[in-house]
């Protein structure tokens, strides 16, 4: 199959055939890197570990004549290595036979996956050609390269699931702001990056050209004062007047800068503010700072969309804080069945994964994780690191069992349990842990009252009010941890009292609580 080019420029046939044919869309036209035609294609669809500018590289007839595999195998490896395409899956699309190229890439594990002339003829002659696609690329790579799951970092676009409702619900509400709440790694930073790629997406379609430029994404868990905030809002917005604030007056300089900020981009600021408890607490939450903010709002400059745990959902209650009914609260609630279903079967099954008793699988799995997110990710990227352990693409009931014997998996539901709870939290799950343990039943199927949580606290010398008591519940609901039903708790899921039980000694731990205070 020849590449049907007139002259360098013209793009291959087979990649107008996914642009126009597949809706694979062109995001790119051609480019060079050492002497090969790079394209970047959108493979995004699939919803695996490929992006919308997944690197394509065209090894033209030519190219071939003029290297032997060995050669072709080490340009092919420096053009991955010298530009940082290791983590793109990046795809040589091959004029000829790639078979000896093939085993070179195998042998030596780089990360690229070959189409050559008969990959793309396959595609071309099938009747089913997306299928045929994924059919010539997944075998080439490991399931754990391929598929989406995440567990140490935000995800967006193919590789962001669910929150659907959330996303849509904060995009198309105009300019009211949103406070989106949630624990540690539930995935605000991921529906925040996922809202300013969506944003940027309609920006690119917009008239004018500097729409895109209204929309700010901070981090702020390094801020530390009003200053700093202000400087880094100006170093995004209009770094050139960064020279001039050591001669201003800060409550006086911020709100003119965002008016004229507004009137320049002709529209309002659009604020993703990552970690926002770190600009609620003392001294920091008592500037006029947020005063600020809420004026801006108010007056039509800014629209905030904040994402942050305790502190946000204190300040957004507390009917003294500025930021009272400042905004919608949004809370970030565990995947329905559907969601977890689709986060399971949709990247798995695109791979040829095999399921035995499908529905039986993704059920336990809904069942044992409860809907979170994070637990889904984590449970799914075990069994995938485990299936390309025994180089196979089957998963069956019998699987499920070793994820809980990992010691990844267990350590990140401890971290999760620990890095979102306070002392009083703690002691809670701890007393009603071991109260389980002396009726000799599971603490999974047990259901407790506040009365029940309140006796087994005093039994344990551990006296507090009913409202601290209520609070951590509802904190413990937040986190994923307890789940309401009428007047009855328990625990959210069958794996966290399992792991928790085999991971601590209770009753150590509850007496280093009251020896360093609950509070």
């Amino acid at each position: 199959m020849t590449s049907m080019r007139s002259g360098k420029s013209e793009t291959p046939s087979f990649l107008q055939f996914l642009d126009r044919q597949l809706r694979l869309p062109l995001r790119a036209g051609r480019s060079e890197v050492l002497a090969f035609d790079l394209y970047r294609m959108d493979f995004s669809s699939w919803r695996l570990r490929f992006s919308s500018h997944t690197p394509v590289l065209h090894v033209s007839e030519t190219d071939l004549g003029s290297m032997n595999s060995r050669e072709l195998f080490q340009s092919l490896r420096d053009v991955v290595y010298t530009r940082g395409y290791g983590e793109q899956n990046p795809i040589a699309l091959i004029d000829g036979d790639g078979t000896e190229l093939r085993e070179e890439i195998r042998t030596h594990l780089l990360p690229v996956v070959i189409l050559d002339q008969a990959d793309q003829a396959r595609v071309l002659a099938s009747r089913r050609p997306n299928g045929e696609l994924l059919d010539c690329i997944s075998p080439q790579l490991s399931l754990s390269l391929l598929a989406p799951y995440e567990t140490s970092k935000p995800v967006t676009g193919s590789r962001f699931f669910g929150r659907e409702f959330d996303i849509r619900k904060i995009l198309y509400a105009g300019d009211a702001n949103f406070a989106v709440m949630g624990i540690r790694r539930i995935g605000k930073t991921s529906l925040l990056r996922e809202i300013e790629r969506r944003l940027r997406e309609q920006a690119e379609g917009a008239e004018g050209n500097l729409t895109g430029e209204r929309i700010l994404f901070m981090d702020c868990s390094p801020i530390r004062t009003p200053e700093h905030f202000v400087q880094e809002v100006v170093r995004q917005l209009a770094p050139r007047e960064l020279v001039r604030l050591q001669h201003r007056q800060f409550p006086l300089y911020f709100p003119d800068f965002l008016a004229r900020m507004h009137r320049q981009y002709k529209g309002a600021l659009i604020f993703l503010l990552d970690e926002f408890d770190a600009l609620l607490k003392v001294p920091f939450g008592q500037s006029h700072l947020l005063d600020q903010l809420r004026t801006a709002s108010n007056s039509g400059h800014c629209r905030f969309v904040i994402a942050g745990f305790r502190e946000v959902l204190n300040a957004f209650s507390d009917q003294n804080s500025p930021l009272y009914n400042f905004a919608n609260p949004l809370r970030l609630k565990e995947f329905s069945r559907d969601e977890t279903t689709n986060l399971i079967l949709a990247p798995m099954e695109s791979l040829g994964v095999h399921f035995e008793r499908r529905n039986e699988v993704v059920d336990r799995i809904y069942d044992e994780t409860g809907g979170q997110p994070n637990l889904i990710q984590h449970y799914c990227s075990i069994l995938v690191e485990n299936m390309d352990r025994r180089k196979e693409r089957t998963i069956s009931i019998d699987n499920l069992s070793h994820v809980y014997k990992d010691e990844d998996f267990r350590a990140f539901v401890l971290n999760t349990f620990m890095d979102n709870t306070s002392h009083l939290e703690k002691a809670l799950v701890y007393v009603m842990l071991l109260d389980a343990g002396e009726k000799s039943q599971a603490a999974t199927k047990e259901r407790f009252s506040l009365e029940d949580m309140d006796i087994a606290l005093q039994k344990r010398g551990i006296d507090i009010v009913l409202s601290d008591l209520e609070n951590s519940c509802r904190q413990l609901e937040l986190a994923g941890i307890f789940a309401k039903q009428g007047i009855h708790y328990h625990f959210a899921t069958p794996v966290f009292p399992d792991v928790l039980s085999g991971g601590y000694n209770l009753h150590y731990h509850l007496r280093k609580i009251r020896e360093e205070g609950l509070w």
